[in-house]
């Protein structure tokens, strides 16, 4: 009777056991990982031109993105940013398309709090035909401020 009355308890006793690990967890939140990622969105409106530049810094500085420039009732450029952020500053290729053509064009921009900052300055035709900022030309920061992303 000892004997029956022990394994009855030992077998309850494994079987709760395995009931406790085997419990639904789908109600949960589930964990989420660090990616080390920032999702940013910036907006510039000029009269009825916009721009937008959607950006994902990653945590090794490498970035990258969209930028769209929409003038009003106008073909405008759209494409991907690619590049490095060092410190607040960020060098950038722009591939994009205008007007039916590609182009790549070195886009530099500086980063404070919630603003961004587009560097434009003359530019001139480097290697493999990009679009650079001449060296030495006066540039003209033009704003940009963070939206939501959608």
């Amino acid at each position: 009777m000892k004997n029956l009355l022990f394994t009855f308890l030992s077998l309850l006793s494994f079987v709760s056991c395995n009931n406790a690990d085997s419990k639904d967890t789908s109600s949960t939140t589930p964990k989420e990982e660090p990616t080390g990622q920032k999702n940013l969105c910036y907006l510039r409106v000029e009269g009825k031109d916009t721009t937008t530049v959607n950006i994902i810094l990653n945590a090794d500085g490498t970035v990258s993105g969209t930028y769209d420039w929409t003038p009003w009732g106008k073909d405008g450029a759209h494409g991907s940013l690619k590049g490095r952020k060092q410190s607040d500053m960020l060098t950038l290729l722009y591939d994009y398309t205008i007007e039916g053509s590609n182009q790549q064009e070195e886009k530099v921009m500086k980063m404070t709090g919630e603003l961004m900052a587009e560097a434009e300055g003359e530019l001139v035709e480097g290697d493999g035909g990009v679009l650079k900022i001449k060296e030495g030309a006066k540039l003209n920061w033009k704003p940009l401020s963070k939206v939501d992303c959608k």
